[in-house]
C-alpha cells in the first residue's frame, strides 16, 4: 500500500497552526465559561445562606429580647423553681386515673386459648 504523499508548503502549515491556535482558544474559552456558571452557582449558594443567617439572627434578637423579660424570668422562676408570688396559692391536682370497669376485668379471667388459636384470633379480627 503507498502512503499519500504530503504537500508541506508555507500555506498549509500557516493554517495548521491557525487551526491549532482556534482549537486553543475554544478549550480556553470553554473552561472559563465553566468557571464562571461554577462561581455564580456558589455565589447564589452563599446568597441564599447569608439570607437563611440573617433570619435566624433576627430570630436569635428576638430570643434574647423576650428572655430578658420579667414575663420569662416569672415563668421560668415558677416553672424550675417552684417559686410563687406573694399571696399567690400553689394547688397541685392529682391525675386522676379511671378505675377498670367490670367489662374488662372478666374478660382477663376468660378462658386461656391455645397459641395457635390466639394467633387465629388476632389475625381474623377476633381481638
Amino acid at each position: 500500500m503507498k502512503l499519500p504523499k504530503i504537500n508541506l508548503n508555507a500555506n498549509s502549515a500557516l493554517n495548521f497552526v491557525g487551526a491549532v491556535i482556534i482549537f486553543y482558544l475554544v478549550a480556553v474559552l470553554g473552561q472559563t465559561v465553566k468557571h464562571n456558571y461554577d462561581l455564580g452557582r456558589q455565589i447564589d449558594d452563599l446568597r441564599t445562606q447569608i439570607i437563611d443567617l440573617q433570619g435566624q439572627k433576627e430570630q436569635l434578637v428576638y430570643s434574647i429580647a423576650y428572655y430578658n423579660t420579667d414575663a420569662f424570668r416569672d415563668r421560668e422562676a415558677r416553672a424550675r423553681l417552684g417559686l410563687q408570688l406573694p399571696g399567690e396559692n400553689v394547688v397541685i391536682i392529682p391525675h386522676a386515673s379511671p378505675a377498670p370497669s367490670a367489662s374488662t376485668q372478666s374478660s382477663k379471667t376468660s378462658v386461656k386459648h391455645s397459641n395457635p388459636q390466639q394467633w387465629f384470633d388476632f389475625l381474623t379480627g377476633r381481638i
